[in-house]
């Protein structure tokens, strides 16, 4: 592993039959402000001319390896790229979307200046069949460690692929999810990397402007779960499965539900959502009623504070 006074970064693409798309999303890393160590490639057994394209723009590049697997899933194609990788910082992109030129000097500069932050996303702006940003506008957000959080709320805190990063050990803790495990996301594994980070203690930090931009079309993994209920209870069944392999990677238990007001400071700023989810957790801690108010008194405390910077 490299290591510098600014991380690498690998950037991991997953690449399944998007050859109308794959050279855009290649290109707007080849042109990003900040270099990338290297790019990763993974077609997973595409059938449309995708690998022929792939080689035919860049199996002379130095920094691009292209590697072709049978058709196993996106989370298989991001096991097989991170075993290739060697960066301090995995970007991850899907095929079809693309990065603004600033996006890694961005993400690179929160890893360089703060050590302690283990993942960061930020906000999208769709194109393509939608014209908006995926999340509201607001500020720039330091979530903190969200451990009980993710363990005991299934809340998303995170974004689609393309817009997430994290430090390479962290995604290798992230892709140890068990063969009969991992065969369970053969689409949508961002899911096992955002709600994985949070049991696992991951410091994650939000950009808020529109540096990744997110393509809508038909073929969305998440338009494909739409019409089929089957599809969307068997998505389910994976995602509990995956959230208990990762609590029990933690070991997460009830008791941990005591640290409630340890783990809501970690938020520089919380909202008053996050307040009444950390109070939630407190009233079911096993902690006598006298100490559940002390604590609970604490975390408000805490977040009227916070409104008066």
């Amino acid at each position: 592993m490299i290591v510098s006074a600014r991380p690498s970064v690998s950037v991991l693409v997953s690449s399944y039959n998007y050859a109308a798309f794959v050279v855009e999303a290649i290109e707007s890393v080849l042109a990003q402000t900040e270099a990338a160590l290297e790019i990763v490639i993974v077609d997973d057994g595409s059938r449309d001319g995708s690998p022929e394209l792939l080689r035919q723009h860049y199996g002379d590049h130095p920094k691009i390896t292209l590697i072709e697997q049978a058709n196993g899933g996106q989370l298989q194609a991001w096991i097989t790229g991170f075993a290739q990788a060697r960066g301090e910082i995995v970007a991850l992109l899907d095929s079809d979307d693309r990065w603004n030129p600033d996006y890694l000097q961005r993400i690179v500069d929160v890893y360089a200046a703060r050590p302690e932050v283990d993942f960061v996303y930020t906000n999208m702006q769709l194109f393509g069949d939608l014209d908006k940003p995926m999340f509201a506008p607001g500020p720039d957000r330091d979530l903190g460690l969200s451990i009980l959080l993710g363990a005991y709320f299934h809340r998303f805190q995170g974004a689609a692929t393309s817009a997430v990063s994290l430090r390479r050990g962290l995604m290798a803790q992230l892709l140890a999810l068990p063969p009969e495990r991992a065969s369970d996301w053969l689409s949508r594994p961002d899911d096992c990397i955002v709600y994985g980070a949070d049991i696992l203690g991951a410091h994650k930090v939000y950009l808020a402007d529109t540096l990744v931009g997110h393509r809508e079309h038909g073929s969305n993994a998440l338009k494909t779960f739409g019409p089929s209920p089957l599809r969307v209870y068997r998505h389910v069944i994976g995602s509990e499965r995956m959230l208990e392999f990762y609590r029990s990677q933690a070991g997460v238990t009830p008791r941990w539900l005591r640290m409630a007001k340890a783990e809501f400071r970690t938020k520089p700023v919380p909202t008053f959502w996050e307040l009444r989810a950390y109070l939630w957790l407190l009233w079911r801690a096993p902690v006598p009623l006298t100490k559940r108010i002390e604590h609970g008194l604490g975390m408000l405390g805490h977040f009227l504070r916070t409104r008066r910077r």
